[in-house]
């Protein structure tokens, strides 16, 4: 258990920093959104902790950190059948964390085909599921989300290998907890029907939203698909609610690559790439009709203090949306940006890299008169951070 020295600026702190030790025991490479549980706030990091062979950077943890910067590792994976390599968000349930490892598990994939996790800090963790690679779906590297006590999710790959999907245009799932046994929602096809599913679901009204990073509609700019907005319902009915058609000229998106936020029915996203300087948007959706209008487009390069490709999903908070973009800022190492519904932006901060974070890719978490948030690199160390901004 050890505090790190904060780097602080107006209304900024980075709280921690990882590899401590140089080896990674404490962690490598954040890359999910804090949790608050039990008063205190779990994440996980990709890397780090135990090294063995499969593991040679560390097959990850998941660790506890008080919003002072406390932190302490509750759980190291062991690679092989256990896991390894978790990147998605940590949800609560009945008094235990759940998430995946996008690696490890039995499958036939090289290096396991992930596997989801039921752990319960200092007193036990299990593998719910192990992905068989194939139709049955690999690489699941986003969040489950609970509906009616089954945990439900993707995959970025297996599923179908049509559309130029060679390794599977990725799935939606079913996981019961309670018997451990997993169904396919949904095998995406590619081409109009999307492919390539990287950010977790989104329940709405009884069905799930989500955004296939490939598929779609194809432009000059996009060989295989811009990439879509999707719905699937708990029967396996999936429609397409809007193809990305990123174009010269146009302002639409391209590959969005995170989850969807609901506010007031409607669903807010970003697209990591397109826009006027294909630095990215934000935009959002009409579930019931598919329309869809583009809010914002960063323009990093000419302007170089905005920010450029968002990866994280969106956080609400009273009618403006939080969310992170892993290059562009100030510095170039990334931002914290805000974003009214309205469509007017402005960056909250601009990482720099060494000491501070960088690179920042997950959900920012609200506790209190705070954010909370990770960086996948930059810190002391190189290694990451976890940072706190008053917004």
């Amino acid at each position: 258990m050890s505090a790190d020295v904060p780097v602080k600026t107006a209304g900024y702190a980075s709280l921690y920093s990882f590899g401590k030790n140089g080896k990674g025991g404490d962690g490598i490479r954040p890359m999910a959104k804090l949790l608050l549980f039990n008063g205190a706030l779990y994440g996980t990091t990709e890397y780090g902790g135990i090294s063995k062979p499969g593991c040679f950077q560390g097959c990850g943890i998941v660790f506890r950190i008080s919003t002072s910067g406390i932190e302490e590792i509750i759980y190291r994976f062991k690679g092989g059948d256990d896991g390894y390599e978790p990147t998605a968000d940590l949800i609560a349930l009945n008094g235990a964390l759940f998430g995946t490892t996008s690696r490890g598990g039995t499958g036939p994939c090289s290096g396991g085909c992930g596997t989801v996790f039921r752990l319960v800090p200092g007193k036990s963790k299990s593998v719910i599921y192990a992905f068989k690679g194939g139709k049955d779906g690999a690489t699941p590297l986003a969040r489950v989300v609970a509906f009616a006590g089954t945990l439900y999710g993707t995959t970025e790959f297996g599923g179908l290998y049509a559309g130029g999907c060679f390794s599977g245009c990725g799935t939606v799932f079913q996981v019961s907890p309670r018997d451990k046994t997993e169904r396919v929602v949904h095998r995406f096809k590619g081409g109009l029907d999307g492919a390539i599913p990287l950010a977790g679901l989104t329940l709405l009204h009884g069905a799930f939203f989500g955004t296939t990073q490939y598929g779609g509609l194809t432009t000059l700019f996009c060989s295989i698909g811009c990439g879509t907005v999707f719905r699937v319902d708990p029967d396996g009915t999936e429609r397409v609610l809007h193809a990305f058609a990123y174009k010269r000229g146009s302002h639409e998106g391209a590959y969005p690559v995170a989850g969807l936020i609901p506010i007031h029915d409607v669903l807010y996203g970003t697209t990591y790439a397109g826009g006027t300087t294909a630095a990215g948007t934000v935009f959002r959706v009409t579930p019931r009709s598919g329309s869809e209008r583009i809010l914002y487009t960063f323009r990093c390069c000419p302007k170089r203090d905005d920010g450029a490709h968002p990866l994280a999903r969106l956080l609400d908070l009273d009618g403006t949306l939080y969310g992170a973009t892993r290059d562009g800022g100030a510095r170039g190492f990334g931002t914290v940006f805000a974003v009214t519904t309205g469509g007017h932006e402005r960056v909250l901060y601009s990482f720099a890299g060494k000491p501070d974070g960088a690179i920042p890719q997950a959900q920012l978490l609200s506790v209190g008169h705070f954010l909370y948030g990770t960086t996948a690199a930059g810190g002391s160390n190189y290694e990451g951070t976890v940072f706190r901004l008053a917004p």
